[in-house]
């Protein structure tokens, strides 16, 4: 079996832990070490900020500015990557990447906004970057809206072509669904970016690669929104382990980075607690659980049906009118 490519993207998606505030020895230590351990890509941020939340006062990584490329470690084996959201980030702030140490831009949409991406893999396929294209929330999808993202970005089809669980709620039958899709339209590589909100990033990974994914999207310590996101330290663990992977990364190095985050970096461990299950099995943005529980409360529900039909409503946005809708429609508008 070809060797699976492993994106840490720790630095990036790591950020809705901590705001972004990676130091200057953190962001060193772990882009070295991860190189030093011949982790493929490395994700260093966001360039021109993080669609997610608002990060106009987040720290670097939420930005990327040509300074703090510029001052990024040498590597001799991994790829520097940053993400670029088109709704937050124009398409114009990608030109001085060819002046930096980025090789690859990963350009993120949903669904519903897929149609901007074509123009941004053009440009960077201009400036003689390599392109990943990011399809978010890939759970609201059916094989049919799958196929139809996949045709938007087919005249302009990037290197790579992801699909990320961005709440969590996919399992392993379901990632098999949606590769097969992939695999019948696209003839590019396949991604999978696991989110662990019913403990089944692992699980989801390898019923992934089994169907048909070469690249795989980890952060140290599962760091990301959340319950986090498949670990890295795991990933390289269990592609080590398996003799038909056939991987090269070194996985004493990786654990000796994820020792660092778990140390120096993560405000809190990662945890699957309540919040982060009924987000996953409600299908919705891990965002929506506060104003669900706070809302649910003012109406006297119950938030866990309140959340499943927040989730079935497959909001664009994260915003507590939705949440108010869904509990006016329960209660006929009655508050306790």
């Amino acid at each position: 079996m070809k060797k699976p490519v492993l994106l840490d993207c720790t630095l990036r998606d790591g950020g809705n832990q901590n705001n972004w505030e990676f130091t200057p020895a953190a962001v060193r230590t772990i882009v070295s070490t991860l190189d030093a351990a011949r982790v493929d890509v490395i994700e260093v941020g966001y360039r021109g900020g993080s669609g997610s939340r608002s990060s106009a006062g987040a720290g670097p990584t939420a930005h990327c500015t040509p300074e703090f490329l510029a001052a990024l470690p040498e590597v001799g084996h991994a790829e520097l990557a940053v993400m670029v959201v088109p709704t937050v980030c124009p398409v114009q702030a990608m030109d001085d990447l060819p002046d930096s140490p980025v090789g690859m831009v990963r350009i993120a949409a949903y669904p519903w906004n897929i149609d901007g991406v074509p123009e941004y893999v053009h440009a960077a396929r201009n400036l003689g970057l390599r392109t990943t294209v990011n399809l978010m929330a890939v759970s609201y999808t059916d094989p049919a809206e799958l196929a139809e993202a996949v045709r938007a970005v087919r005249a302009e089809q990037p290197d790579v072509f992801y699909v990320a669980d961005s709440f969590g709620a996919l399992t392993p039958d379901g990632v098999r669904a949606r590769v097969e899709v992939l695999r019948e339209n696209l003839d590019c590589p396949i991604g999978l970016h696991a989110h662990n909100n019913l403990g089944l990033a692992a699980a989801n990974a390898l019923a992934g690669l089994d169907a048909g994914v070469g690249w795989l999207d980890a952060s140290l310590c599962a760091m990301a929104r959340g319950a986090g996101n498949l670990a890295t330290e795991q990933a390289a663990a269990f592609l080590t382990a398996w003799p038909k992977y056939a991987t090269h990364t070194g996985l004493t190095q990786i654990c000796e980075a994820a020792e660092y985050v778990a140390e120096h970096v993560l405000p809190r461990p990662m945890t699957v607690r309540r919040e982060e299950i009924a987000a996953g099995i409600n299908d919705h943005h891990f965002y929506y659980q506060e104003p669900i529980d706070k809302i649910s409360a003012r109406y006297g529900l119950d938030p866990w049906e309140v959340g499943r039909r927040t989730g079935a409503a497959r909001p664009r946005k994260v915003l507590d009118d939705v949440v108010e809708d869904v509990c006016r429609e329960m209660t006929g508008g009655h508050t306790v």
